[in-house]
Formats: C-alpha cells, sequence, structure tokens
C-alpha cells in the first residue's frame, strides 16, 4: 500500500510537471506571437539588420550596404501595403457583410464592437506614432533611394 501511494504521489508530481511545464511553454509562444504581430513596422529593418549582422558576422562595410538594402526593401514594401490598403480594406468589408448575415443582432453587436478594437489598436500603432529613433531607415531616407 505504501509502494503504490509512493508511485501515485510520483505520477501526480510528474504530471503536474509536465502540465506546468506545456503551459509555460504555450504563454511563452503567445507572447512572442503577440510581440510580432504587434510591433511597428518602423522596427522591421532594425530587427532584419541585427540578425543579419549578428548571424552572418557582417564587417562595417557589409553591414552598410546590407542596411541600404533592406532600407530599401522595406520602403517599397510599404509602399506596396499603401497601395493595397483600399483594396484589401474593401475584402475586409465585404467580409463582415457575409459574416453579419449568419449572425443574430446580439452577435452583430458583438462583431461591431470586436471590430471596433481592433481599428482603435490598428491606429495607435500606426507608423510614427512610436519613436523611431531606432530605426536605421530613418538616418537619412535619400540614401536608400533606387
Amino acid at each position: 500500500m505504501k509502494k503504490l501511494k509512493l508511485w501515485t504521489g510520483l505520477l501526480a508530481l510528474f504530471l503536474s510537471g509536465c502540465f506546468i511545464g506545456a503551459m509555460g511553454a504555450w504563454m511563452a509562444g503567445e507572447y512572442h506571437i503577440m510581440n510580432v504581430l504587434h510591433h511597428d513596422r518602423g522596427d522591421i529593418p532594425r530587427i532584419i539588420i541585427d540578425k543579419l549582422t549578428r548571424e552572418l558576422d557582417l564587417n562595417e562595410s557589409q553591414k552598410a550596404r546590407i542596411t541600404e538594402i533592406v532600407c530599401r526593401t522595406h520602403a517599397e514594401l510599404m509602399d506596396l501595403h499603401r497601395r493595397t490598403q483600399p483594396e484589401r480594406e474593401q475584402i475586409l468589408e465585404r467580409s463582415t457583410l457575409q459574416m453579419k448575415a449568419e449572425l443574430s443582432p446580439e452577435q452583430q453587436k458583438k462583431l461591431d464592437a470586436l471590430h471596433q478594437e481592433m481599428e482603435e489598436r490598428r491606429a495607435k500603432r500606426k507608423p510614427g506614432s512610436k519613436d523611431e529613433s531606432g530605426n536605421p531607415c530613418e538616418s537619412s531616407p535619400q540614401e536608400f533611394k533606387n
């Protein structure tokens, strides 16, 4: 009987450790995902340049040229993002209307509230809303033009 209690206790301890470890890993993953999703777009070039510098052991000359390339590419992608914004908004609006057709009036109100929350969060993280002094592409924008 004592051995059964001992093994039951050890099993409970082991399973609780597995559960706590799994929850910790899940929370860390959620934190990482949310951190990536809510990063200011102005931080992206700095993150990329820092990672490439570290991983590829770039010298100063390489880092300067890579910075130019990353900043030019980032500017092109941001321009594309701005140009396609109206089309993306139309697609999202159409999707929202289609969803509302499937929902009850109460659910529609909840969807509107969720949409409003998302819009407020998006407005808070628009470029320029944060201090972008760490952005390597802000130093001399003319330098990175084609």
